[in-house]
């Protein structure tokens, strides 16, 4: 079977509006991390690591349902959304054990910046949960 030029266009253009869902997901959430840490540290006087649990709690809520239901457009029974719920757990686990590895190595034995490791580490994380979440999560 030829894969035609149109072929190709269309399924270029599905894989761009896919990644991009995923992006602007990805920048909300991290929207959201921020904004929950800052109100909560700053506002309500909660100690800052309590804060961070609090962001980034609020933010991976908000990454699971806009990435269920818009990103991968996932309509199974909500019977599966506990596991799948389990499996976008330790699908960030593991991209949160990456991303720690990565920043070390980078910091420590690269002697990089720590806001340029933060940032190269963050899209390691993107690319880790959107094949994590494709191929496994929401497949």
């Amino acid at each position: 079977m030829k894969l035609e030029a149109d072929d190709i266009k269309h399924l270029f253009h599905g894989k761009l509006k896919h990644v991009s869902k995923f992006s602007l997901v990805g920048i909300t959430n991290t929207l959201i991390d921020f904004l929950v840490f800052i109100v909560s540290n700053e506002l309500l006087g909660v100690n800052y690591i309590l804060s961070q649990v609090l962001g980034y709690s609020f933010g991976v809520i908000n990454s699971f349902i806009l990435n269920k239901k818009w990103t991968f457009d996932d309509q199974r029974s909500s019977k599966k959304t506990v596991h799948e719920l389990v499996q976008f757990t330790v699908v960030n686990l593991v991209s949160l054990i990456i991303t720690m590895v990565a920043m070390k190595l980078l910091v420590t034995n690269l002697n990089l910046n720590l806001y340029i490791s933060k940032v190269l580490v963050t899209c390691i994380a993107q690319v880790t949960n959107f094949c994590g979440y494709k191929l496994w999560v929401f497949s």
